[in-house]
């Protein structure tokens, strides 16, 4: 973890925001908006498939995608939507992909201070200790 603890405050921040965003319709929103063409990335096929019928009892035609929000390299493989059509994540998604993409920074944070710090305490000690007793 970072010294300064930037990362945990990012994260609780980033909670915080996603715990009270929960119930102000957003999936409303998001239905409301929605045109025919669309395509629509979510978590799971369960909540794609309900946003689906939403939109079908708007007379809106959707397509739906299931991706993990982890790795945006296969939503390359369906192209474009189509002339009018737009792509769109859903929101749980989107809370995922931010998720992620804080935890992964912290991780390469805690990887590059490991990496560039040398051989850390634990060696310097295994290194006393040899001497000590070796030399």
């Amino acid at each position: 973890m970072d010294h300064f603890g930037i990362g945990a405050g990012i994260t609780a921040v980033v909670r915080t925001f996603f715990q009270a965003a929960r119930a102000t319709g957003r999936t409303t929103s998001l239905v409301e908006s929605l045109k025919t063409g669309d395509r629509v990335v979510f978590l799971n096929e369960r909540e794609g498939r309900r946003v689906q019928a939403m939109c079908k009892d708007r007379g809106v035609r959707i397509q739906i995608v299931v991706n993990d929000a982890r790795n945006l390299d296969p939503l390359r493989g369906y192209g474009s939507p189509g002339d009018d059509g737009r792509l769109v994540f859903d929101h749980s998604w989107v809370e995922e992909f931010y998720n992620h993409t804080i935890e992964r920074a912290q991780h390469r944070l805690d990887q590059f201070q490991r990496e560039l710090s040398g051989y850390g305490e634990a060696h310097l000690e295994t290194r006393r200790f040899i001497r000590k007793f070796v030399f």
